[in-house]
């Protein structure tokens, strides 16, 4: 209990830092939203779950602006980042009421169509409980992790204010820190009205980094992490795993990216009536993605593949998404979940380290 307390505690520290920082612009805005969607049963054992329509309700607050670095994604219009405090009624008894706040960024494709991305933490009123909440097996845990993504397209802009209409995704998970996890997404439509604010955001000037340039750049980093598997309320198997990513940086709001991975996954034992040795829980995996660059932090999607001693009940490919903080122009602090088949996932943090030729 108290290293899944941690893991949760440092992810939500880092998240309210990524989501504090950014709120520096000339003027702030203020936008209220409305939403209608259900729950997406992605597995079978969810189709009992969903018994009626989801419905939610968002404020925001936060700033468009072109300048920092958000120029690098001005192309077609201004970027807003900003924070989202929300409430999601999940549409049933077991699926109960998710109150969250995340870190949002708002990228433009044509001046009035954006898509959303965001990461923060949610609070559920329904976690799974043997004799309170048998059924509510969608999520195992109060605290949890969440994701979003979106799009939006503004059918009114004026300079005071605009109306868009906009769907989007809307994931919460513990990361298999404490089962059951199935999860909870829920698909959405949402109509949104913002306006700007009479007063800006009082301005400050955070250190800012060298930016890298063009070209090959190379990354260590060293993590733990943790996961629950077998029956609800288990024990927590550690996993601790090294990484050395390749970059090649072509434009400063992407660079695609290679990297190896070793694991050392205590979990392996529980699927083996023999004892393993260290060197049969090693995993080795290459993956293969994109890293997206939003100023101090970065937000690395990669395909991955595990060559030995793979799961057998999971297989070798899976998803990875790395979120790193720049702490310095050299180290970055990450957080991470590797999900297999989108039904078993490891969460890790770690620390990152590039190096001073690669800048």
């Amino acid at each position: 209990m108290a290293t899944r307390r941690i893991i949760l505690l440092s992810v939500g520290f880092l998240l309210w830092i990524s989501g504090a920082l950014p709120l520096h612009a000339q003027q702030s805005t203020w936008s209220v939203g409305t939403s209608i969607g259900f729950a997406l049963p992605h597995r079978s054992e969810m189709l009992a779950l969903v018994t009626g329509h989801s419905f939610g309700l968002t404020i925001r607050h936060g700033n468009w602006n072109t300048s920092g670095w958000r120029k690098d994604w001005n192309r077609h219009g201004s970027t807003w980042q900003g924070v989202q405090v929300g409430w999601l009624n999940g549409g049933s008894d077991e699926l109960g009421n998710m109150t969250s706040a995340m870190w949002l960024i708002s990228l433009p494709i044509r001046p009035r169509w954006h898509v959303e991305l965001g990461s923060g933490l949610g609070w559920s009123s329904a976690p799974y409980d043997p004799i309170e909440r048998p059924l509510s097996i969608a999520i195992g845990t109060r605290l949890n992790a969440g994701i979003h993504l979106g799009s939006a397209v503004q059918l009114v802009h004026r300079q005071q204010g605009w109306v868009d209409v906009g769907a989007g995704l809307t994931h919460f998970s513990n990361g298999a820190l404490a089962l059951p996890n199935l999860g909870l997404n829920n698909v959405h439509l949402r109509l949104r009205a913002g306006w700007n604010a009479k007063h800006g955001i009082s301005e400050r000037h955070p250190a800012q980094f060298v930016h890298q340039g063009a070209g090959w750049q190379w990354a260590f980093a060293g993590r733990a992490g943790a996961r629950d598997i077998n029956l609800p309320g288990g024990d927590l198997h550690p996993t601790v795993s090294a990484g050395v990513y390749a970059q090649s940086r072509r434009r400063r709001t992407h660079s695609w990216t290679l990297a190896l991975d070793l694991a050392h996954n205590q979990s392996l034992q529980q699927f083996s009536a023999e004892p393993l040795s260290s060197a049969q829980r090693l995993q080795l995996a290459s993956l293969a993605g994109i890293n997206l660059h939003f100023g101090r932090g970065h937000l690395m999607l990669l395909q991955g593949w595990v060559w030995t001693q793979p799961d057998e009940a999971l297989g070798r490919r899976h998803l990875q998404s790395v979120f790193a903080f720049d702490l310095s122009s050299l180290w970055a602090f990450e957080m991470g979940l590797r999900s297999f088949r989108l039904r078993a996932d490891y969460p890790f943090i770690g620390i990152r380290h590039r190096l001073p030729s690669s800048r």
